[in-house]
């Protein structure tokens, strides 16, 4: 497989980005939160794999709230362009999505996904338990990147994501 690199989305990757949501999933829901989140402001940061010239991965990051005021970002949605899976591109993405979150001082990251794929990251389901969340359960996760607040807490999702 050719090389692949890895970069921030730019506002000329949108088109790709929606279309890659939408054939990796198979279905339009994913794209539309992509953009959702984008129109509500809520998308802190967006990462491509490129290879050549294609983008064959993305990943979105966003805000979300705690009682309140912004305390933790959640990850999600990740696709990658079927032909391209199995090939550490996602790995990639949520590896350099993470370190450029810790980088940025972001303490706490939560996940809604699958229970064998995300605890590779540090993701589990311990971490989320002290939160209160629409979602609990084994597919619902977190990781700390750093220590300290918030160690607990009501999450308050971006409207995208209907809850």
């Amino acid at each position: 497989m050719t090389d692949i690199t890895f970069r921030t989305a730019e506002t000329t990757d949108r088109e790709a980005i929606l279309n890659l949501n939408i054939g990796a999933f198979g279905r339009r829901d994913e794209a539309e939160i992509v953009s959702r989140l984008e129109a509500d402001g809520d998308a802190l940061l967006q990462l491509v794999a490129v290879m050549e010239t294609d983008i064959v991965g993305h990943i979105l990051f966003y805000a979300i709230r705690i009682d309140g005021r912004i305390g933790a970002v959640g990850l999600g949605p990740m696709s990658v362009n079927p032909w391209a899976q199995r090939a550490g591109i996602g790995s990639g993405l949520v590896h350099y999505g993470l370190r450029h979150l810790q980088d940025g001082g972001v303490s706490l990251v939560f996940v809604l996904g699958h229970e064998t794929y995300y605890p590779r990251f540090g993701f589990s389901e311990v971490a989320a338990a002290p939160f209160v969340a629409p979602w609990k359960g084994p597919q619902f996760m977190a990781v700390r990147l750093r220590h300290g607040p918030p160690t607990s807490g009501r999450l308050q999702f971006p409207t995208a994501f209907g809850v």
